[in-house]
């Protein structure tokens, strides 16, 4: 996105510093479902999905969007960029962010319900993409998956809030309903390196022309000249956490760029935070509140495959870099509710 907002807006740089980290613990099994006294961090990873629909009916829902509103707003103003001579209002955060719209490319506008939806790479992107296209009236298709996922993706295929003049983007922060949905961050870095690194998808060619073949020229160790393949096909998972450790998180590309970059949690108040460990249930209670209409559902939620391997993926790591990675991300786990063993 060039240059982060926060380093534009309130001429700071750089991330907090925190006291450094063990290793990774994961959300309660439910996505941050319990009442404050009840939560606590599991080891690694989460419960299967189906013990999710527990946590989940009607009231538990709406209660549990307006926790995570209030942890959002708690977390915050403990973040230093926001601890600007004394604080800034809300109002004040939304009229500088209107006016440096090319930073908000990732807030898709829906003027016919009056919806703003940011969207996140690796947290069911698509399958979103497909229902804010319905939404919008920019397809005539009515079953979200009769829509193919690499359509959704192109260029101007949505209104973006960073194509409005900035009285128009202050207009629609301030009155349209806004919603996001976030993830554990570790599986979501491990869910895009396996996505765009590992895989065989014609998607994943570019990426590892783009970064791949850098990736191993620089880090793998002892390799020999001309043994790189220009495919880029190979990175292993440390030589990645270690581009992303020497690498500006301000050049981050969007699949593994932070979330608190890319949809501001701390400059504009979200109606609602969907997680993707209760994506079911939050995608049908947010349907419920934008007003969609009765007969649109959500698709049918697969299990990730990431979260059973993010142990071992994590694991692989050396003790220094993976608290560099979560160093990295540390505004993500303390905005959104994630955990740390012996931390959060």
């Amino acid at each position: 996105m060039g240059c982060r907002l926060r380093a534009v807006v309130w001429g700071l740089t750089g991330l907090c510093v925190f006291t450094c980290l063990a290793s990774v613990r994961w959300l309660t099994p439910n996505g941050g479902s319990l009442d404050a006294a009840e939560r606590s961090p599991l080891p690694y990873a989460p419960v299967p999905y189906a013990d999710s629909a527990a946590y989940m009916d009607g009231p538990d829902v709406a209660r549990e969007m307006r926790w995570r509103q209030e942890s959002v707003k708690a977390a915050c103003p403990e973040l230093s960029w926001r601890m600007t001579g004394g604080g800034v209002t809300e109002g004040a955060a939304l009229d500088n962010l209107s006016k440096h719209s090319r930073a908000l490319d990732h807030l898709i506008v829906d003027d016919r319900n009056q919806v703003l939806y940011c969207y996140v790479p690796k947290v069911a992107c698509t399958n979103w993409k497909r229902m804010m296209l319905i939404l919008t009236g920019g397809t005539n298709k009515t079953d979200p998956l009769a829509i193919p996922a690499d359509s959704v993706h192109r260029m101007h295929k949505f209104r973006k809030l960073s194509d409005l003049k900035p009285d128009a983007i202050r207009h629609r922060l301030r009155t349209y309903t806004k919603f996001l949905f976030v993830r554990h961050p570790v599986e979501r870095i491990i869910s895009a390196f396996r996505n765009k690194f590992e895989k065989n998808f014609t998607s994943s060619a570019y990426f590892k022309e783009r970064f791949g073949v850098k990736i191993m020229k620089t880090y793998r160790k002892g390799a020999a000249p001309g043994s790189i393949p220009s495919s880029g096909h190979g990175v292993r998972f440390h030589e990645f956490v270690s581009y992303l450790i020497d690498t500006n998180p301000v050049t981050y590309n969007e699949h593994w760029a932070l979330v608190s970059d890319m949809c501001f949690p701390c400059d504009m108040r979200y109606d609602f935070i969907g997680k993707y460990e209760t994506l079911a249930e939050d995608s049908k209670f947010i349907l419920e509140q934008i007003g969609a209409p009765p007969s649109l559902h959500f698709p049918e939620v697969v299990p990730s495959k990431t979260t059973g391997v993010v142990e071992s993926y994590f694991g692989s790591l050396t003790p220094q870099q993976q608290r560099e990675l979560v160093q990295i991300y540390s505004e993500d786990f303390r905005i959104f509710d994630y955990h740390f063993k012996d931390y959060i």
